[in-house]
């Protein structure tokens, strides 16, 4: 059995002999939050396998937070602006639910 995932347009589509099975969408931000609201949540289940900061530490637009494994691939959740990590509910090795809480960003103008 074979399944390829083929990149879309803004995600990716899976495909199961030649039938799409599931098609995933890119949000920045992640999850259902916009991008402004600075919530990082998990897109999908799965394996947290790198945490790339800790509370406290300022990021950068884009900057890696996380990386997901779900479905035998990794997820990269990146700061969707320069801010602050307000708060960080992800360890590595640590499971993940579909819209669970792993972050939080604040913008810079909102933590001075």
């Amino acid at each position: 059995r074979y399944i390829s995932i083929e990149p879309a347009e803004g995600g990716l589509v899976a495909f199961d002999q030649g039938e799409a099975i599931f098609v995933t969408t890119r949000v920045d931000g992640t999850g259902h939050h916009p991008a402004s609201s600075g919530t990082i949540l998990s897109p999908m289940p799965g394996r947290m396998i790198a945490v790339e900061v800790t509370q406290g530490q300022t990021v950068t637009k884009g900057q890696k937070l996380l990386t997901l494994e779900a479905m035998k691939m990794e997820h990269s959740l990146t700061a969707p602006f320069d801010g602050v990590v307000s708060a960080l509910e992800a360890e590595v090795g640590g499971q993940a639910i579909e819209g669970m809480v792993l972050a939080r960003v604040n913008k810079l103008a909102d933590v001075e």
